[in-house]
Protein backbone atom coordinates (compact mmCIF):
# COMPACT_ATOMS: atom_id res chain seq x y z
CA UNK A 1 0.00 0.00 0.00
CA UNK A 2 1.63 3.37 -1.04
CA UNK A 3 1.42 6.64 0.69
CA UNK A 4 -1.98 7.73 -1.10
CA UNK A 5 -3.96 4.72 -0.42
CA UNK A 6 -3.46 5.48 3.32
CA UNK A 7 -4.51 9.04 2.95
CA UNK A 8 -7.16 8.36 0.58
CA UNK A 9 -8.63 4.76 0.95
CA UNK A 10 -10.08 2.76 -2.13
CA UNK A 11 -13.14 2.26 -1.53
CA UNK A 12 -15.52 -0.07 -3.53
CA UNK A 13 -17.72 1.78 -6.64
CA UNK A 14 -20.55 -0.75 -5.96
CA UNK A 15 -20.89 -1.67 -2.12
CA UNK A 16 -18.37 0.84 -0.90
CA UNK A 17 -16.06 -1.31 1.41
CA UNK A 18 -12.30 -0.38 1.69
CA UNK A 19 -9.35 -1.58 -0.06
CA UNK A 20 -10.26 -1.75 -3.85
CA UNK A 21 -12.56 -0.36 -6.10
CA UNK A 22 -14.07 -3.33 -7.01
CA UNK A 23 -13.77 -5.81 -4.17
CA UNK A 24 -13.61 -9.27 -4.73
CA UNK A 25 -17.71 -9.57 -3.52
CA UNK A 26 -18.58 -7.40 -6.55
CA UNK A 27 -15.98 -8.30 -8.65
CA UNK A 28 -17.94 -12.17 -8.10
CA UNK A 29 -21.31 -9.54 -9.64
CA UNK A 30 -19.56 -8.70 -13.11
CA UNK A 31 -21.11 -10.11 -15.74
CA UNK A 32 -18.42 -10.98 -18.83
CA UNK A 33 -19.25 -11.31 -22.37
CA UNK A 34 -18.74 -15.11 -22.65
CA UNK A 35 -18.92 -15.43 -26.43
CA UNK A 36 -17.35 -12.56 -28.97
CA UNK A 37 -20.41 -10.54 -31.35
CA UNK A 38 -20.11 -8.93 -34.32
CA UNK A 39 -20.27 -5.46 -34.08
CA UNK A 40 -22.81 -4.66 -36.75
CA UNK A 41 -25.66 -7.12 -35.64
CA UNK A 42 -24.19 -7.44 -31.86
CA UNK A 43 -24.93 -11.72 -32.50
CA UNK A 44 -22.16 -14.48 -32.05
CA UNK A 45 -19.52 -14.21 -34.26
CA UNK A 46 -15.98 -16.33 -34.10
CA UNK A 47 -13.01 -14.46 -32.59
CA UNK A 48 -15.37 -11.04 -32.85
CA UNK A 49 -15.28 -10.73 -36.90
CA UNK A 50 -17.57 -8.97 -38.42
CA UNK A 51 -20.03 -11.46 -40.01
CA UNK A 52 -19.42 -11.61 -43.52
CA UNK A 53 -23.15 -10.82 -44.18
CA UNK A 54 -22.31 -7.48 -41.99
CA UNK A 55 -19.35 -6.19 -44.07
CA UNK A 56 -19.02 -3.03 -45.56
CA UNK A 57 -16.55 -0.87 -47.52
CA UNK A 58 -16.11 1.98 -44.51
CA UNK A 59 -17.49 -0.80 -41.67
CA UNK A 60 -15.85 -1.73 -38.47
CA UNK A 61 -14.34 -5.44 -39.01
CA UNK A 62 -14.48 -6.66 -35.56
CA UNK A 63 -15.55 -5.90 -32.06
CA UNK A 64 -13.51 -6.85 -28.59
CA UNK A 65 -15.42 -5.94 -25.59
CA UNK A 66 -15.02 -7.75 -22.29
CA UNK A 67 -18.32 -6.97 -19.82
CA UNK A 68 -21.76 -5.88 -19.92
CA UNK A 69 -22.26 -2.46 -19.04
CA UNK A 70 -24.38 -2.99 -15.58
CA UNK A 71 -23.52 -3.60 -11.96
CA UNK A 72 -19.72 -2.73 -10.61
CA UNK A 73 -18.67 -1.89 -14.21
CA UNK A 74 -21.27 0.93 -15.01
CA UNK A 75 -20.89 2.46 -11.34
CA UNK A 76 -16.90 2.18 -11.83
CA UNK A 77 -16.86 3.78 -15.54
CA UNK A 78 -19.61 6.44 -14.43
CA UNK A 79 -16.97 6.90 -11.67
CA UNK A 80 -14.06 7.71 -14.28
CA UNK A 81 -16.28 10.25 -16.48
CA UNK A 82 -18.02 12.09 -13.38
CA UNK A 83 -16.49 11.91 -10.63
CA UNK A 84 -12.39 12.26 -12.19
CA UNK A 85 -11.38 8.76 -10.00
CA UNK A 86 -9.25 8.10 -13.32
CA UNK A 87 -7.27 5.75 -11.69
CA UNK A 88 -10.22 3.14 -11.73
CA UNK A 89 -8.92 3.14 -15.71
CA UNK A 90 -6.42 0.29 -14.13
CA UNK A 91 -8.40 -1.88 -13.25
CA UNK A 92 -10.91 -1.70 -16.49
CA UNK A 93 -7.91 -2.17 -18.18
CA UNK A 94 -7.38 -5.57 -16.83
CA UNK A 95 -10.63 -6.48 -17.02
CA UNK A 96 -9.78 -5.87 -20.95
CA UNK A 97 -6.87 -7.55 -20.83
CA UNK A 98 -7.72 -11.09 -19.19
CA UNK A 99 -10.32 -11.48 -21.95
CA UNK A 100 -8.05 -10.62 -25.06
CA UNK A 101 -7.19 -14.56 -25.67
CA UNK A 102 -11.08 -14.51 -26.95
CA UNK A 103 -10.68 -12.54 -29.80
CA UNK A 104 -8.89 -12.79 -33.53
CA UNK A 105 -7.29 -9.36 -33.30
CA UNK A 106 -5.46 -8.09 -36.53
CA UNK A 107 -1.48 -7.98 -36.12
CA UNK A 108 0.90 -4.84 -35.79
CA UNK A 109 -2.00 -2.94 -34.56
CA UNK A 110 -2.27 0.31 -33.38
CA UNK A 111 -4.45 2.19 -30.33
CA UNK A 112 -6.20 4.92 -31.22
CA UNK A 113 -8.72 6.29 -28.39
CA UNK A 114 -11.96 7.77 -29.42
CA UNK A 115 -10.93 11.70 -29.11
CA UNK A 116 -13.35 13.93 -26.63
CA UNK A 117 -14.24 17.99 -27.91
CA UNK A 118 -12.13 20.33 -26.28
CA UNK A 119 -14.44 21.72 -23.98
CA UNK A 120 -15.28 18.20 -22.64
CA UNK A 121 -11.96 17.35 -22.23
CA UNK A 122 -10.76 20.58 -20.73
CA UNK A 123 -13.92 20.43 -18.23
CA UNK A 124 -12.84 16.76 -17.13
CA UNK A 125 -9.55 17.14 -17.29
CA UNK A 126 -8.78 13.92 -19.22
CA UNK A 127 -9.89 11.46 -21.90
CA UNK A 128 -11.55 8.69 -20.30
CA UNK A 129 -10.38 6.56 -24.04
CA UNK A 130 -7.09 8.36 -24.02
CA UNK A 131 -5.94 6.80 -20.73
CA UNK A 132 -7.60 3.41 -21.48
CA UNK A 133 -5.55 3.29 -24.78
CA UNK A 134 -1.98 4.01 -23.81
CA UNK A 135 -2.35 2.02 -20.52
CA UNK A 136 -2.89 -0.81 -23.20
CA UNK A 137 -0.17 0.36 -25.26
CA UNK A 138 2.21 -0.01 -22.47
CA UNK A 139 0.87 -3.33 -21.01
CA UNK A 140 0.81 -4.94 -24.79
CA UNK A 141 3.27 -3.30 -26.37
CA UNK A 142 1.65 -2.15 -29.12
CA UNK A 143 1.79 1.04 -30.99
CA UNK A 144 -0.43 4.29 -29.78
CA UNK A 145 -1.34 6.83 -31.75
CA UNK A 146 -3.65 10.58 -31.39
CA UNK A 147 -4.84 9.97 -35.20
CA UNK A 148 -8.67 11.74 -34.93
CA UNK A 149 -9.28 14.84 -33.85
CA UNK A 150 -13.20 16.05 -33.12
CA UNK A 151 -14.78 18.53 -34.86
CA UNK A 152 -17.64 18.87 -33.60
CA UNK A 153 -18.80 18.98 -30.10
CA UNK A 154 -21.85 16.45 -30.23
CA UNK A 155 -24.32 16.10 -27.44
CA UNK A 156 -24.18 12.84 -25.29
CA UNK A 157 -25.65 10.02 -26.97
CA UNK A 158 -27.66 8.64 -23.99
CA UNK A 159 -31.36 8.31 -24.60
CA UNK A 160 -31.20 8.70 -28.37
CA UNK A 161 -32.36 6.14 -30.61
CA UNK A 162 -30.30 4.34 -33.05
CA UNK A 163 -30.76 6.58 -35.78
CA UNK A 164 -30.15 9.77 -33.05
CA UNK A 165 -27.04 8.53 -32.33
CA UNK A 166 -25.71 7.97 -36.34
CA UNK A 167 -27.03 11.60 -37.15
CA UNK A 168 -25.67 13.09 -33.91
CA UNK A 169 -21.89 11.61 -34.56
CA UNK A 170 -22.14 12.73 -38.55
CA UNK A 171 -18.85 14.45 -39.29
CA UNK A 172 -18.14 14.24 -35.65
CA UNK A 173 -14.54 13.30 -36.64
CA UNK A 174 -11.31 13.74 -39.14
CA UNK A 175 -8.20 12.29 -39.25
CA UNK A 176 -4.87 14.27 -38.73
CA UNK A 177 -2.93 15.01 -41.69
CA UNK A 178 0.12 13.11 -42.83
CA UNK A 179 -0.75 10.39 -40.08
CA UNK A 180 0.68 7.97 -41.76
CA UNK A 181 -1.24 4.99 -41.18
CA UNK A 182 -2.48 3.83 -44.68
CA UNK A 183 -2.84 0.01 -45.14
CA UNK A 184 -2.65 -0.07 -40.99
CA UNK A 185 -4.63 -1.90 -38.99
CA UNK A 186 -6.09 0.39 -36.26
CA UNK A 187 -7.85 -0.81 -33.22
CA UNK A 188 -10.35 2.09 -32.02
CA UNK A 189 -10.69 2.32 -28.26
CA UNK A 190 -13.29 3.61 -25.86
CA UNK A 191 -15.06 2.44 -22.56
CA UNK A 192 -18.63 1.90 -23.44
CA UNK A 193 -20.15 0.64 -27.30
CA UNK A 194 -24.13 0.51 -27.35
CA UNK A 195 -25.20 0.82 -30.79
CA UNK A 196 -21.87 1.19 -32.31
CA UNK A 197 -22.49 4.79 -33.59
CA UNK A 198 -19.17 6.71 -32.64
CA UNK A 199 -17.17 3.68 -33.80
CA UNK A 200 -18.60 3.35 -36.93
CA UNK A 201 -18.31 7.04 -37.77
CA UNK A 202 -14.41 6.81 -36.46
CA UNK A 203 -14.01 3.44 -38.74
CA UNK A 204 -15.32 5.65 -41.58
CA UNK A 205 -12.76 8.57 -41.35
CA UNK A 206 -9.98 6.00 -41.01
CA UNK A 207 -10.87 3.98 -43.94
CA UNK A 208 -11.34 7.31 -45.90
CA UNK A 209 -7.92 7.81 -44.93
CA UNK A 210 -6.54 4.55 -46.27
CA UNK A 211 -6.30 2.72 -43.15
CA UNK A 212 -6.71 -1.42 -42.82
CA UNK A 213 -8.62 -3.71 -40.88
CA UNK A 214 -10.33 -1.07 -37.85
CA UNK A 215 -11.82 -2.66 -34.73
CA UNK A 216 -13.57 -1.48 -32.11
CA UNK A 217 -12.57 -2.23 -27.92
CA UNK A 218 -14.32 -0.89 -25.40
CA UNK A 219 -14.44 -2.28 -21.96
CA UNK A 220 -18.42 -2.50 -22.12
CA UNK A 221 -21.21 -3.61 -24.14
CA UNK A 222 -24.14 -1.11 -23.68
Amino acid sequence: MDLLDLIFPKRCVSCGAFGKYICNKCFAKIEFVEKPICPICQRQAIGGKTHPRCTGKFRLDGLVVACKYKGPIKLAIKKVKYKWVYDIEKVLVNLLASQIWKFDLPQDSILIPIPLSKKRKNWRGFNQAEILAKTLSKKFNVSYSASLIRMIDTRTQVGLTKEERRENVKGAFAGRKAQGKRDKNIILVDDVYTSGATMMEAAKVLKNGGAGNVWAMTVALG
